[in-house]
Formats: C-alpha cells, sequence, structure tokens
C-alpha cells in the first residue's frame, strides 16, 4: 500500500503470522529490505519521524522480521547482510535514544540470522558502546546484547569481558542479575579462572538469598565444567563452601571428597598426581579447621 500508516500496521501482522509459520513469508524479503531503505534513506514524510530518526518502529518492526525470517536460511539472511549494515550504522550515527533502541534491534537480528562475521564485528562495536556508557539504561542493553551475541557466537566474549565485570559495582538490581548471568555464560576453559574470582568476591558481600543460591549453583557447574585442574577445583569449591555453606549442593560435597579420597580414577593418570592433591587439600583443610569459618 502507498499509505505508509497502512504497511505500519500491516508489519504487526505479518511479525504475528510469521513467528507462527515462516515459511509463507520468505519471499518477503525483497519488499521488505526495500521498504527499509526507503526508510533509511528518509523517503517517508516527515510526519513519520521522530526526533529526526525516520519512522523508528516501522525499523525496528522490520528488523525483527528479518530476524525471524533469516534465522537457519543462509539464503534469506544474505539478502539482508547490506541494509542491516546500512540501518545499524545510521542509527549509531544518529546516537539519541530511539536511534540506539533501533541499533539494539539490529545487533539482535544480527545474532539472530546466519552469521557473517563484518556484521558481527559491528555489532560488536555497538555492544561496546552501550557497555562504557554512563547510562543505566544503555549499560542494560549492552548487557542483553552481548547476551545474544554470546549465546551463538562465544568468540565475542573476551573483547568485551572486562566491560562487562564493571557493570557489576553498579546498584541496580537487574542489571546485577543481567551481569552475573552473561559471566555465566561467558565463561570458558580460558577465562574460567578471572570469572570464577570475581563471581566469589561478588557472592561474598550478597546478602539475598535467591541470588547466593542462584549463583552459589553457577559457581559449582562452571568449576566442575572448566576447571584447569584438580588442584584448583579443590581450593575453589572449599572457598565456596565457607561462602555459602549449605546452599551449596551435598552432592558437590560428595564429588570432592571422592575426587580427595580416589584421584581421578584414571588408570593412566600419575600417581604422582593423585599423592600431591591429596597433600595439598590436606594442608588447605588443616589450615581451615585452625580458623574455623562460620558458614563450614
Amino acid at each position: 500500500d502507498r499509505d505508509p500508516a497502512v504497511m505500519g500496521a500491516t508489519l504487526n501482522v505479518i511479525e504475528a503470522m510469521a513467528r507462527v509459520d515462516v515459511q509463507p513469508f520468505k519471499d518477503l524479503v525483497p519488499s521488505l529490505i526495500s521498504i527499509l531503505k526507503q526508510i533509511c534513506e528518509r523517503r517517508l514524510p516527515s510526519e513519520y519521524d521522530y526526533h529526526r530518526i525516520p519512522a523508528p518502529w516501522m525499523q525496528m518492526k522490520i528488523v525483527r522480521i528479518l530476524s525471524i525470517i533469516g534465522k537457519n536460511d543462509q539464503q534469506s539472511s544474505e539478502g539482508m547482510y547490506e541494509i542491516l549494515g546500512d540501518c545499524l550504522r545510521k542509527a549509531e550515527e544518529a546516537g539519541i535514544n530511539a536511534s540506539n533502541a533501533i541499533v539494539y534491534e539490529c545487533v539482535r537480528t544480527i545474532t539472530a540470522i546466519y552469521p557473517f562475521p563484518v556484521l558481527l564485528d559491528a555489532a560488536g562495536n555497538s555492544i561496546s558502546r552501550f557497555l562504557s556508557s554512563k547510562s543505566q539504561n544503555l549499560r542494560y542493553l549492552g548487557v542483553t546484547g552481548l547476551a545474544s551475541i554470546v549465546e551463538r557466537h562465544p568468540k565475542y566474549a573476551a573483547d568485551h569481558q572486562l566491560a562487562v565485570i564493571e557493570c557489576l559495582e553498579d546498584r541496580d538490581e537487574t542489571l546485577l542479575r543481567k551481569t552475573l548471568d552473561l559471566l555465566y555464560r561467558m565463561t570458558n576453559p580460558v577465562n574460567v579462572e578471572f570469572i570464577t574470582e570475581k563471581l566469589l568476591h561478588f557472592l561474598r558481600g550478597s546478602t539475598d538469598p535467591y541470588l547466593r543460591k542462584d549463583l552459589t549453583g553457577k559457581i559449582c557447574r562452571i568449576a566442575e565444567r572448566y576447571a584447569p585442574n584438580n588442584a584448583w577445583y579443590v581450593r575453589t569449591i572449599t572457598e565456596l563452601f565457607k561462602i555459602s555453606g549449605d546452599l551449596v549442593d551435598p552432592a558437590v560435597a560428595t564429588n570432592l571428597m571422592s575426587l580427595v579420597a580416589e584421584g581421578t580414577g584414571d588408570e593412566n593418570d600419575d600417581e604422582e598426581a593423585d599423592r600431591v592433591l591429596r597433600k595439598q587439600a590436606v594442608e588447605l583443610y588443616v589450615n581451615l579447621l585452625s580458623k574455623p569459618p562460620s558458614r563450614m
């Protein structure tokens, strides 16, 4: 329809129906791209502008529809790359709240469709700006956006690790929970020691019962999954017991005792390594018994 208002209303219906069954809407990609291009080039009447941003709600709606259509579809995704890059760049240049919302939707779409490294790099740069912002709302968008990137493309996590850690200093509870969950998702064999140390430090100062229980479980899981060696695992889980006490799953204590008593259980492993581990564990626990912590 030539009337932008009618076209905009139609987008709502298309998005809702595409979420149910995307297949009938695959052929709409060229039309959606054409409409988005016209909007970005300011070909719509100025009455659709909002703070000098051309039809921001239509832009976000089209970008979301492209996300649905492009998911797991390389051919459809390849047709979107150029317009998504242009839309993201122009929204970045505007730098106001309405354009930041468009940036966020572009980032989510870029991470949802078939991956294109150039766009992923651009999305990462946008996230970096959000994370370093003084605005609490933008930092929240940054954490949420980075979570969508890390979920599908974990290698981009390392570039923003320190910026995410800084969000732990924020007093906003919602942002803190999002940040802790993101750090959990970002953990890998390379950064497990650094992130676990930060999570334990945060846990020591937390008084929220739900948050403490949730974070205790997360630390247990990443320690079991990514422990660089058995000695680190023993030290980390022991420290977790000191901090969280009964919040730690009893099965974790059983596994810890089995590891110390029996070693790895692998006949090919060095017996000397198991002996050293037991010696270190005994020294650790003797030291703890000399100063019994209140939570143990």
